[in-house]
């Protein structure tokens, strides 16, 4: 405390004795005082260091043949499958098979991957039986031929009727990486042949 206020105390005479100046002696160094002022005028302030997000590039897509979903033990093949004249999707005829839609958005690529699969048989569980179990943050990969790999992480799990699915968010246009797994659940209808609901796994690419 006692330097603090030493310190105000040299401050106030430092600044009395400047102020108290003979005015004699301030006229004899006009040139200085004028070259202070210029100086000062000339300084400009550092401009600010801007950041750079940096977002990772996407990989070379890839057609897949294979299925891996560690979280529910699936390790599976993929087909493609296309739109039928209806223009519901296509699902592989073995229920122990992903479908991939083809041509559409391939793994890797800006867009909505679809795939889909039966979730039972007339004989039992099917592929995507255990889709429902999934939780956010699980992981699914997907290779091709080669053994490329790309792992998607789930972001949510959805139910809809076939009605109210969202079918714009699921098969449009999206600025991100993503890919939807389908798969029926709900009641079945004997009438209608098929499932009254649509389960919708919501994935993105992991960079």
């Amino acid at each position: 405390m006692k330097k603090w206020i030493s310190s105000l105390i040299l401050t106030f005479i430092t600044l009395t004795t400047v102020s108290c100046t003979d005015s004699h002696s301030q006229e004899s160094r006009p040139e200085t005082k004028s070259l202070q002022i210029q100086q000062q005028e000339t300084i400009t302030p550092t401009k600010a260091i801007q950041k750079i997000d940096i977002k990772p590039s996407l990989p070379k897509p890839i057609l897949p043949t294979q299925l891996s979903i560690p979280a529910i033990k699936v390790s599976a093949k993929i087909e493609t499958v296309t739109l039928l004249p209806d223009g519901q999707m296509d699902v592989p005829k073995d229920s122990n098979i992903a479908g991939i839609l083809y041509p559409g958005i391939l793994p890797g690529a800006k867009g909505n991957v679809i795939l889909d699969g039966h979730v039972d048989s007339y004989i039992g569980p099917a592929i995507f039986f255990n889709l429902k179990k999934l939780k956010h943050g699980d992981e699914i990969t997907v290779s091709n031929a080669d053994g490329r790999k790309l792992t998607y992480s789930v972001e949510s799990v959805e139910i809809f009727t076939t009605a109210e699915a969202p079918l714009e968010r699921i098969f449009g246009k999206s600025t991100e990486a993503r890919m939807n797994l389908i798969t029926c659940t709900g009641r079945y209808s004997r009438k209608k042949k098929e499932h009254e609901k649509r389960l919708i796994v919501f994935t993105k690419l992991k960079l």
